[in-house]
């Protein structure tokens, strides 16, 4: 097998990155045109830390903090939300820039090299969601960058180096492996056992005690910096959203990831490539990949979207795995040839997925900014992040007509729809926003200053989006989550309850009326109109 040329590697890489992650900066802001919903999520957190609240222990997110350290990082240096959104993703390029060249040049053929690199880089920088979509969105940053790093990680545990080096490369996959416990813990539950398995046989002891330096490294670093209360604050986050009926899972059910109708061809071609790569001499990569595989449809089934972009890391496992001759054979068939061909399938089923993040940035350059308005416009500061105009003011919602008008009634019960639900005397409709972020946001607001709330109330908004005191002059709740995770998180230092009359998620709000209920809180009704209930906590 032929080595990359360092220097050949590196130009190309380096570039790429200069290119694809540097051509966002040019806009002067990050432009946005989908997901707004999450991006308030994302800037919920970001405000938060910037004004010196810890996450785990002064709000609550199953989010490790390294997945917006990076973004931080550049806000305490002086740098607008937007701008230090780009500069963090860059930063996580760049990060990753070593890591990529190193295992291409150790493990890789030229060309797979390159493939390599562009890739795992170019999801790290992306500015897309993925699927088929066209539009930019930074919406679940933290995935991409978990999935650049799972990549990194797979590679150098399972993928047979040139010169085996296993204590610096068992020290680095310790590292990664932390930092995705870090960012995501889904990605650390979801492939380690895969990786210990692979660095157990390829490297024995000595590896498995270099993962173990490296991930310790990582430990001590957070400790000195985030205190020993960071890790029980965190162990809690995770504990609370497991234990979370809303979201327990994201969107499929497992059966449906494993064997729906978009996903099955993914799961026969994890199937094929077990069987390949056991027909192979890489001992240590066969006994992983029955791990693997079923690591990264949980993955997968666990991230919003369900988007398996695993299937272009295991098609470069696969050719990189590939016997040199052409002597080993499977039910008759030449089994390299047989692993060519998967791993072309491998790219082919998810390519329009790699064309969506491939091509965000220059879509990003290309926009119009008449089309788009600040997410925060009141906001001192963070100016430099836009949403298009018609997300921000679309007022789209579902409704169920057959509960809330006199024509339709006469529907609800043939199809069992369940009666509208009433809190301590008012009713509420079902009604579900799919639009109109901003607006909703702006006008609770201004709603709840009419109401008499001041700077010195915590509220507690019961939807999935809680961020009103990035558009009044409220303080963000302290202990609260700038997500609903379940529990009545943050509501016993809230002064005020919000129940929306129509909300992002109705369900979460008959769940936090349910629960106000079962613990017996103390409200008062102050406020009733078209926007939503509002009452006072009276501990």
């Amino acid at each position: 097998m032929s080595r990359p040329n360092p220097l050949v590697l590196t130009a190309g890489c380096l570039v790429f990155v200069v290119i694809f992650g540097a051509l966002p900066l040019l806009k002067g802001g990050l432009y946005l045109d989908t997901h707004d919903g999450d991006s308030y999520h994302l800037l919920d957190i970001l405000l938060r830390i910037e004004a010196g609240m810890q996450p785990h222990q002064d709000f609550r997110t199953p989010l490790g903090f390294l997945g917006f350290l990076p973004i931080t990082s550049f806000m305490n240096q002086g740098f607008e939300v937007g701008m230090a959104t780009i500069l963090g993703q860059l930063g996580v390029g760049l990060a990753l820039l070593p890591l990529v060249i190193y295992v291409g040049w150790s493990r890789l053929t030229p060309w797979l090299a390159l493939v390599f690199g562009f890739l795992t880089l170019g999801i790290a920088l992306s500015l897309s969601f993925g699927g088929d979509g066209k539009g930019v969105s930074i919406s679940m940053h933290y995935n991409r960058w978990s999935w650049s790093i799972a990549f990194v990680a797979i590679a150098l545990a399972m993928l047979p180096s040139r010169s085996e080096r296993p204590w610096l490369d068992g020290t680095m996959i310790g590292v990664l492996g932390m930092v995705l416990a870090l960012i995501k813990i889904t990605y650390f539950v979801a492939l380690a056992p895969a990786a210990v398995v692979a660095v157990a046989l390829r490297w024995k002891t000595r590896g498995l005690v270099a993962v173990v330096v490296g991930a310790a490294l990582v430990a001590i670093w957070v400790t000195a910096t985030q205190g020993l209360a960071f890790w029980s604050a965190y162990l809690s986050d995770l504990i609370l959203v497991s234990d979370n009926e809303v979201r327990p899972t994201v969107g499929l059910s497992l059966s449906d990831a494993i064997a729906g109708i978009p996903f099955l061809g993914a799961t026969l071609v994890g199937v094929a490539s077990l069987f390949l790569i056991r027909r192979t001499e890489h001992f240590a990569a066969a006994q992983a990949i029955l791990l693997l595989v079923p690591g990264l449809i949980y993955v997968t089934y666990q991230n919003f979207g369900n988007e398996p972009l695993w299937l272009w890391l295991l098609g470069i496992l696969v050719l990189a795995l590939r016997p040199h001759d052409d002597e080993r054979t499977l039910a008759g068939m030449n089994v390299r040839a047989l692993m060519t061909t998967v791993g072309i399938i491998c790219f082919a089923l998810n390519f329009s997925s790699v064309m969506s993040h491939g091509t965000s940035t220059v879509r990003h350059a290309m926009y119009d900014e008449s089309r788009f308005l600040p997410m925060l416009p009141g906001h001192t500061g963070h100016q430099d992040i836009f949403i298009r105009n018609d997300r921000a003011h679309m007022m789209t919602a579902q409704v169920h007509l057959d509960r809330q008008t006199q024509r339709w009634s006469q529907y609800a019960d043939k199809i069992d729809r369940p009666e509208t639900p009433e809190f301590q005397g008012v009713q509420f409709p079902y009604c579900q926003f799919s639009a109109g972020s901003r607006a909703i946001l702006e006008q609770y607001a201004q709603d709840l200053q009419l109401a008499g709330l001041s700077s010195d109330d915590q509220v507690f908004l019961a939807d999935n989006l809680t961020g009103l005191w990035m558009f009044g002059p409220f303080k963000p709740l302290e202990r609260g989550a700038p997500w609903y995770y379940g529990k009545l998180t943050g509501v016993e230092n809230a002064d005020f309850v919000v129940l929306p009359k129509c909300g992002f998620i109705t369900r979460i709000r008959n769940i936090v009326m349910r629960e106000l209920e079962e613990a017996g809180t103390p409200l008062t009704l102050v406020r009733d109109n078209d926007l939503f209930a509002v009452f006072r906590v009276d501990l």
